[in-house]
């Protein structure tokens, strides 16, 4: 039975290891199959979006790597908690009865030596020999006594370790409950993560492609929007998803495309709320040799979001200069094109530019 317990756990440890192994390497795939596929995206075009196909089939094995691991780990785990639910310790040796047993022989030690003085001195042979067979008792009960000490220090040594026993049980027993209940969410999350990432790079092919699904759609003949002729619009009313314009944009760190001065950084962060956007910006361009301009740019602007592409906003400078803001949704799902221009200001950055990706 121990050398079939001891297979069933080697047994299991092999699988949790293969099935670990089998994602991890589900996992590499995945993130080595094309790592320049958001850079390239700005291209455009379907040799994009069938990489990005590619790469959504490999998500989608990683993913359900991960959920076959989860799987055995939450069975094996469940399995646990059941024995762990089923290994409660047997009450032990009874304290009280030990202690009533002592009472009993001390008393029956007392009715012994009472009877024996009372034949002391008989000098009839029968009761001589009862005297002797009480004497006999009498000596079998006094070496009763420290077995009975010994038996109710073995039993308060028993009870004890079993108080600790049930005490680690009952620990490990709610250990493993948290465990299973995160192995569950875990199992949970990796199944939302697989879709998020399948609908991610559907999006990207789609954006790649320049396909894009109309939040409403817009009458012929509707005039661009501009500052001096805003058009009045519901929250959703821009051609591309919302999504094509709020997040947090950044410039990447290499191969980052631009126009005029070159951002060092380049950071915007959008909202929008009820149909009006709000938003910040904050960069440090790289400026000539012996410039002696200030290369950092703070600005904020806002606006309500127009039912065209291009979206274009107020902005206001951390030194008091006012400008415009377009905001461009880019060729794939995670571009966006910023260019913005201020009034002159003696020594500031005016104009630039920019071709961010999605944080």
């Amino acid at each position: 039975m121990k050398r079939a317990f001891l297979f069933t756990v080697v047994a299991l440890l092999c699988i949790a290891q293969r099935s670990r192994d089998d994602y991890r390497a589900a996992y590499r795939a995945w993130r080595e199959t094309d790592s320049n596929l958001e850079r390239d995206a700005a291209a455009g075009g379907a040799p994009v979006a069938q990489r990005a196909d590619r790469l959504a089939a490999e998500a989608a094995k990683f993913a359900a790597a991960r959920k076959a691991f989860l799987e055995a780990e939450i069975l094996d785990e469940s399995q646990q908690v059941s024995w762990l639910d089923e290994a409660a310790p047997g009450q032990g040796p009874s304290a009280a009865s030990t202690k009533s047993d002592a009472l009993f022989i001390a008393s029956e030690s007392v009715a012994v030596a009472r009877t024996m003085e009372t034949f002391a001195n008989d000098p009839d042979k029968g009761i001589q020999q009862l005297r002797q067979a009480l004497a006999r008792e009498r000596i079998a009960l006094d070496a009763l006594g420290p077995a009975i000490a010994q038996r109710k220090k073995a039993a308060d040594t028993v009870s004890a370790a079993t108080a600790a026993m049930e005490q680690a049980r009952s620990k490990a027993v709610e250990q493993s409950h948290s465990l299973l209940e995160g192995l569950k969410d875990a199992l949970a999350d990796t199944s939302r993560e697989g879709d998020a990432w399948a609908e991610y790079y559907r999006k990207t092919g789609e954006g790649a492609q320049g396909i894009a699904t109309p939040i409403t759609e817009i009458a012929p003949g509707v005039p661009p929007a501009v500052l001096n002729n805003p058009i009045p619009a519901p929250p959703t009313v821009t051609p591309v998803p919302l999504a094509r314009y709020v997040g947090a944009w950044t410039f990447p760190a290499t191969n980052g495309l631009y126009h005029g001065v070159q951002p060092e950084f380049l950071d915007v962060l959008i909202h929008e709320e009820n149909g009006r956007a709000t938003g910040t910006a904050f960069a440090r361009f790289k400026l000539p040799p012996g410039s002696s301009n200030d290369p950092v740019l703070r600005f904020d602007f806002s606006g309500d979001f127009q039912p065209t592409q291009r979206q274009v906003f107020n902005l206001v400078t951390a030194d008091g200069a006012k400008g415009t803001i377009e905001l461009i949704p880019g060729p794939a799902f995670n571009l966006l094109e910023v260019n913005f221009q201020t009034e002159p200001k003696p020594g500031k950055i005016r104009q630039a530019d920019v071709l961010l990706v999605k944080k």
